[in-house]
This record gives structure tokens, sequence and C-alpha cells, in this order.
């Protein structure tokens, strides 16, 4: 079989369009960030000394959730800040805003971008990881399970262009022999899987299973990081002026810390972090409050992991920077782990 290997620029952002395709990204360009600021909690809201903006990667949903939460739950208020979140959205990149300092936090959804940066001059720091286990996986319906990478052979899977080269490094890397595989170009959407097109496609846990789910179509996910292939996303980052700068560093230890109570209360219900988003960020982008949910509980698995119990959410272990590093370069991303510190979780 012949194989055309794209340069691998993997995005979430725009997997989450196939969950709640009536969102208007629109909208999302209109929606006021300063509505979205601890400043609006009662509690502790006088008080706030410091100001901090975090960009986010995408459109306002419950992806962020642990965000908003630190905004409604006043989490942020008592660290002393006022909060402004920057939503995302198509052509809205994150990057530039962090490194020329217009926002305080960016948010990208793959390390990648952070990298890439990096390698080219940019002085960045990622500073947390909102999921420490990569949803990245292979979908199957539930009656024609493909359960492990040896499954692959024979079958025809749904890959999407931004996805072909981490397709094709997994099955490499677990043994699978490309040339008994089919690759079908798809778009985001797993019409394809529902149509019976193809065995089983790319995509993320959090994404496709769910879309399917509401279409009544019971699933298996393989998830890539049970098969030797995990690297952190989400990743929280900031610019070397800010970790440099006193009152900088000292803001984004403590948004860090509201962030991490915030996802704690996400992770710990589903419900009320879906209901804040759609009714406080997401009101005018058409989120459904159970599609909401069932992206949350779907997302809470990877949001933890084996140090989330002794160092707490968005921690970035020693291994899972080992296999971030590895995964990256595994895809001709070179990446140092001095691009990775924990300093500000530690306070």
């Amino acid at each position: 079989m012949t194989q055309t290997i794209s340069q691998y620029r993997v995005s979430r952002r725009s997997l989450l369009r196939t969950v709640g395709q009536g969102a208007s990204v629109a909208a999302a360009g209109m929606w006021l960030a300063g509505c979205g600021t601890s400043g609006d909690v009662a509690a502790g809201s006088s008080a706030a000394k410091g100001r901090v903006s975090v960009k986010l990667g995408w459109i306002p949903n419950v992806e962020y959730s642990g965000i908003f939460l630190g905004v409604q739950n006043g989490f942020y208020a008592r660290q002393g800040l006022e909060v402004e979140v920057v939503p995302g959205g198509p052509n809205s990149a994150v990057v530039p805003l962090v490194t020329t300092n217009r926002v305080s936090v960016g948010i990208e959804a793959i390390p990648e971008n952070v990298v890439t940066a990096v390698n080219g001059g940019a002085k960045l720091k990622i500073v947390g990881a909102g999921l420490v286990r990569s949803p990245e996986c292979w979908v199957s319906r539930a009656e024609r399970a493909v359960r492990t990478p040896q499954d692959i052979e024979g079958k025809k899977l749904g890959v999407t262009l931004s996805g072909k080269n981490t397709a094709l490094v997994f099955m490499r890397k677990n043994g699978v022999d490309v040339g008994k595989v089919t690759l079908v170009p798809i778009q985001f959407d797993p019409a394809p899987l529902a149509a019976g097109e193809v065995d089983a496609i790319w995509g993320f846990a959090s994404n496709q299973p769910v879309s399917l789910g509401l279409r009544g179509i019971q699933t298996h996910v393989m998830p890539l990081a049970d098969h030797g292939f995990n690297r952190m996303q989400s990743v929280f980052f900031v610019s070397q002026a800010t970790l440099d700068d006193p009152t900088g560093r000292e803001n984004t230890r403590k948004f860090l810390a509201g962030s991490k109570q915030g996802w704690d209360a996400a992770v710990k219900d589903h419900q009320h972090a879906a209901q804040v988003t759609i009714e406080r960020y997401g009101k005018d982008l058409g989120l459904k409050l159970d599609e909401q949910i069932q992206v949350m509980s779907a997302m809470a698995p990877y949001v933890t992991g084996p140090d989330t119990g002794s160092k707490g959410l968005l921690w970035m272990s020693d291994t899972l920077i080992g296999e971030t590093i590895e995964s990256l370069g595994s895809i001709g991303i070179t990446a140092d782990r001095s691009l990775f510190t924990n300093e500000l979780l530690e306070g």
C-alpha cells in the first residue's frame, strides 16, 4: 500500500466540531471575555489584587470547565486574582498572544504548537497539563470492536489528514503491518463509522464516541496511551518574561492553584461543570447540556493520573514528560525537558 505521510498537525479543536455542530463560531468571536472574570464573584472579588488573562485554544465548551468553575466558584478570587477568559476559535492562535505578552497564560490542545514555537526561538515554558493521558484513540463499533493494535490488520481505518502521521507511527510502533491496512481519508465527522464504511476511525475519546452515542451507536475505544503512545495535552504555558517577573510569576502561581481547584470541582460534578459552561460561557453557541455532560464524563479519566493523589491536578510527572518527548520525537518534533516546569505547581 502506498502511504503519503502528511506533516503532523492534529487538532482536537477541529475534532470538537463534530460534537455540538450547532455551535455558532461567529457567536464565539463576539463573546465578551470580560464577562468571565473572577471579579463577578462576590466572595473575595473586592480583594482582588492581581489580574491574569487566559487564552483558550477553542470556543468556550466544557473542555475548559475547570477554568470556568475557577471563576464561578470564586477559586481565583480567593487567591486574590481577577481572571479574564479569552475565547478561542478558528484562526485564533494562542502562541503569538503569549509570546508577545498580550495574554498571561495560554492553553494549547497539543504540546507540538508550543514546542515548535520554542524551537523557532520563542521563550516559553509549559507549566501544567490539563490532560495527563492522551485521549487520542481508535474508535470502533462495540459489536465489531478493535481492541488491540493487532486487530487493526485487515481493517479499513478512517483517518483524518491531520491524524494520518500519528496513525502510521502508532501502527509501526506496535508492530502492525501497514501493508495489511486500508486507510480511508475522512473528515472529522464519524459518519463513515456509523454507516459501516470503515471498521474504525482515529479520533478522541471525548469526541466521536460521544457524537455516535447520541445517535444510539455504542462504541469501543482503544486509547493510544494504553499502547505506548502517550503525551500530555491541553497544556498551560507562559512566556519566560512572565516567569522572570515577580508579580507575573506569583499571579501565574495563584492562577494555577485556582485552576486545580476548578478542575477538581469539574471532575467531581460533571453536570455542574456542563451547566456553568452552557449558561455562563457557551450561552450563544448552541451547546446542549446532555452532550456536554457526556463530553466531560468521557474526558475526566484523562484529567487525572497516577500522581494526582500526591501532587494534584495539572502535575507533569517525570514519566509523563518523558513520554511526551518520546512521542513528539516519533513524529519528528524535538523537545527538551527544560521546556517543562512544575515549579509553579509546587507552591
